[in-house]
């Protein structure tokens, strides 16, 4: 062994041939897996799609514009020019899928064929979709005369759009059984044939960036379904990266690991000629790019994500092999290292002794000994007095050997000097994954033994979700969710309780209270962002695009209030109180359990206050699913609740704009709109079909549905039919429902008749059910601006005076919308230091 502690010298292997080549046995066939660059590749290509898309939607007079200008300088172009890159490009679009074909047939590449077929398929399919629903209209009036009379061997029109947007999703699908060289190549016609249609004006811009998108969508879709072949060293070239490094190899395997985590790379058992026994673990580039991800989440969500600079692999095993170094140095039971090393194709390996035994995580709840715990938090607690941060301390990386005695592995994200956060997110980590196996209390008792209580309530800050970042997090979410489905079990009508969802964290922080008789401590304040300031974010985008216009009609409202008769103003003012209680009648009455009034009523309340500051009331939907939830209610249950809210409010509202137009015997035949149903039916249903069977044909998508849709589809299914079987639900549902567009119109009517007009509630209420209309499709939020001009614009038309109707609506507007932006915010903090969300 070596005389420095922590690290193992070569001298371990016994002398062999250093030059030979090492068997490599039990290689595992190339399989296929889910790469991060393909995710990159849909998430960048996804966005580009929908920027195109929004640009050619809601810019349409300028993209029309644009691209007339693009015609005009084709028009220009020579008609020989014209004609002969037209064909050129025909030519290639002809040969050039003919020959990659050929290519990957001559290569025995059928796993490239398999996936490029059905990606050009999908990619053509989208992108007549998206053409016909989106991208047509943009399209200048002269294109037709423009490409009349045109063409080389075929008309000048082709190859089409969607013919682009095939032979891009094909070179996506087949790029990773390509070189670098003839990927490129690829690329470099597709891109440069939509270059030169464009060009000639055989395509649009927006069409052929939009196309191009469609095929890294498409491809890009096919490969994370289907898998691809991973970017990693093959086993050979692991085998001769030992033999070089000094390690006289005999075998070399694959080991299995089904705890693996993405970024972690492939694990290897070697053994050398001297029967001592490594671990060897290689990364790729691959494990770069999925450790990407982990990376820019914990920046987009903590405020010091404290991560490492070592993200390429040889300067990741490198940095891992002085973690483990110091790691024996503390004390602390760790693995024992041997080298880093670089491997070809830009790979690296780290070589470790072998130890026998298995992960903590493959234990059972009852195998796991309170001296087994122990033991790995002490070698915790030693890696905390040296300040040595693990950042990844979960059951999958402590390895329990035969006698009980446990190792710390996985030092990948480890930190030397590391700040308090990250300790105490070590000791809230393993405490909250050991928890989820033995308990809280078990979990504690164990936790003080092998710390103390100093060290122990160094975590008490920590114990929030954010400092469990990633499989943790979910882990902790999975437990509570199982023990919310256990206290549910049997009941069919529950009383809930408003906070009242099982917490593990909330568990374990009041056992290290009592363990360690510690002050309970504030949580730490990790996130980059929070509701305090978001909220003052898009307060400060209120303020300046939708209040700031308002103040112009302030004089106005100050002189109508002058002769104004305060008393049926007054009368106006409980209308913004009674209509929450509706909104509370409503939520109460889309769940089969009983919610209590009180606290419904004040996250109402909050809930409007979001409505205010958020287009389509999208802010209190996720603020009532986030109530719902934290009762007790499975997500399903309450999704399906929120969306039985809405639905029940759209059909609340046809139903009474449909009998207030009838009953005021006022017909509106000056606004027709026509929809082209023939347009949008086709595409929808197309890409509908399509999703179907991608989901219904692959592994994975079988594997969503039966684990994410089905599950989510009962609950949701179970909610409705427990709504439809109680009398009590379906009255609260039904009377919330109707009674908060009713309240509305009578306090429409009061603000009328408060400044001398004089109109009768039917009518009252068809003027504010067509304003409703106009303002709901108004992107901003509760159709501010678009709701008062409707609202004037009827009463108007009714007979009702200019005056009196701009001052009646304003003052309606300020008494039920303005007012609840003060009282929503403080029922908005209310209800978060109550726990309610």
């Amino acid at each position: 062994m070596s005389e420095r502690p922590g690290i193992i010298p070569l001298s371990v292997a016994a002398e062999g041939d250093q030059g030979a080549v090492a068997p490599v046995i039990d290689a595992p066939p190339p399989r296929y897996v889910r790469r991060a660059a393909d995710l990159s590749r849909l998430l960048v290509s996804g966005a580009v799609l929908v920027v195109t898309v929004l640009l050619a939607v809601a810019a349409l007079a300028s993209a029309r514009r644009m691209q007339q200008g693009l015609l005009d300088a084709a028009t220009a172009l020579p008609p020989g020019l014209r004609d002969g890159v037209v064909g050129a490009v025909q030519v290639v679009a002809i040969v050039a899928p003919v020959v990659a074909l050929g290519v990957l047939t001559a290569r025995r590449r059928g796993d490239a064929i398999l996936r490029l077929v059905p990606a050009a398929a999908l990619g053509a399919l989208l992108s007549w979709s998206i053409t016909h629903l989106a991208l047509t209209r943009s399209r200048p009036d002269l294109r037709p005369q423009v490409l009349a009379g045109r063409g080389s061997l075929l008309h000048a029109g082709w190859p089409p759009a969607a013919y682009l947007a095939a032979c891009a999703a094909a070179v996506v699908a087949a790029g990773p059984w390509l070189e670098a060289r003839l990927r490129r190549t690829w690329w470099t016609l597709t891109v440069v044939c939509a270059g030169l249609s464009v060009a000639t004006a055989a395509i649009m811009p927006l069409e052929a960036v939009a196309e191009l998108a469609v095929g890294g969508v498409a491809g890009s879709v096919v490969l994370l379904l289907a898998g691809g072949p991973a970017d990693r060293p093959a086993p050979q070239a692991v085998a001769d990266a030992l033999v070089a490094c000094g390690i006289p190899l005999a075998a070399l395997r694959a080991t299995p690991s089904p705890d693996r985590r993405p970024g972690e790379g492939v694990r290897y058992g070697a053994e050398t000629t001297a029967g001592v026994r490594l671990t060897v673990q290689v990364l790729g580039p691959e494990d770069r790019n999925r450790d990407l991800f982990h990376r820019l989440a914990r920046l987009a969500l903590l405020r010091h994500p404290d991560d490492t600079g070592a993200h390429t692999p040889l300067p990741a095993v490198e940095h891992e092999l002085l973690m483990l170094v110091f790691a024996g140095r503390t004390g602390a039971r760790a693995a024992e290292p041997v080298i880093a090393y670089p491997v070809s194709r830009g790979g690296a390996l780290l070589a470790t002794i072998e130890h026998a035994g298995r992960p903590l995580s493959a234990f059972l709840s009852k195998e796991i000994t309170d001296q087994m715990l122990t033991g790995v938090w002490t070698s915790v607690g030693r890696l905390q007095k040296h300040r040595l941060a693990h950042r990844a301390l979960r059951p999958e990386y402590i390895l329990v050997e035969p006698d009980g005695a446990s190792r710390l592995i996985a030092f990948a994200r480890a930190r030397l000097g590391a700040t308090p956060d990250a300790l105490g997110s070590d000791i809230a980590e393993l405490l909250a994954t050991t928890a989820t196996r033995v308990g809280a209390p078990r979990a504690t008792r164990c936790a003080l033994a092998g710390l103390g209580p100093r060290l122990l309530a160094t975590a008490l800050p920590y114990l929030q979700p954010l400092a469990l970042l990633g499989p943790a997090q979910r882990e902790v979410a999975r437990y509570d969710q199982a023990r919310a489905r256990a206290a549910g079990a049997g009941a069919k009508r529950r009383a809930v309780r408003p906070g009242g969802h099982p917490s593990l964290l909330r568990d374990l922080s009041a056992a290290v209270v009592e363990a360690t008789g510690a002050e309970r401590a504030p949580l730490a304040h990790l996130a980059r962002f929070t509701w305090k300031s978001i909220l003052g974010l898009v307060g400060a985008f209120l303020v300046l695009h939708l209040v700031l216009p308002q103040l112009a009609s302030a004089p106005a409202v100050v002189a109508a209030l002058r002769q104004a008769n305060w008393w049926w103003v007054l009368a106006v003012l409980p209308v913004t109180f009674i209509s929450q209680v509706f909104s509370t009648y409503l939520q109460m009455g889309t769940i089969p359990a009983k919610l209590p009034f009180g606290p419904t009523y004040e996250v109402q309340f909050a809930s409007s206050f979001l409505n205010r500051i958020t287009p389509n009331n999208v802010g209190g939907m996720a603020l009532n699913l986030r109530y719902l939830q934290k009762t007790g209610i499975e997500t399903g249950a309450a999704t399906a609740s929120v969306g039985l809210q809405s639905l029940a409010g759209a059909v609340s509202n046809a139903a009474l704009a449909a009998w207030f137009f009838a009953w005021a015997g006022r017909h509106h035949t000056g606004v027709h709109l026509h929809v082209p149903a023939g347009r949008y039916v086709l595409p929808a249903i197309a890409l509908a079909l399509a999703a179907g069977g991608v989901l219904a044909v692959t592994p994975v998508g079988r594997r969503f549905l039966r684990e994410k849709v089905w599950p989510f589809l009962r609950a949701a299914v179970s909610t409705v039919t427990g709504v439809a079987s109680d009398p009590a639900k379906l009255a609260l549902l039904v009377t919330g429902a109707l009674g908060l567009p009713l309240i509305q119109v009578v306090g429409l009517a009061l603000s009328v008749h408060a400044f001398g007009g004089y109109l009768p509630f039917v009518q009252a209420g068809a003027v504010y059910m067509a304003a409703r209309l106009v303002a709901n499709a108004a992107p901003v939020p509760g159709g501010l601006g678009a709701l008062e001009a409707g609202l004037i614009a009827g009463l108007t038309m009714l007979g009702v005076a200019a005056g009196a109707a701009t001052s009646a609506v304003l003052v309606y507007r300020l008494l039920t919308y303005w007012l609840n932006v003060p009282l929503g915010a403080l029922a908005l903090r209310a209800v978060q230091r109550k726990g309610y969300v």
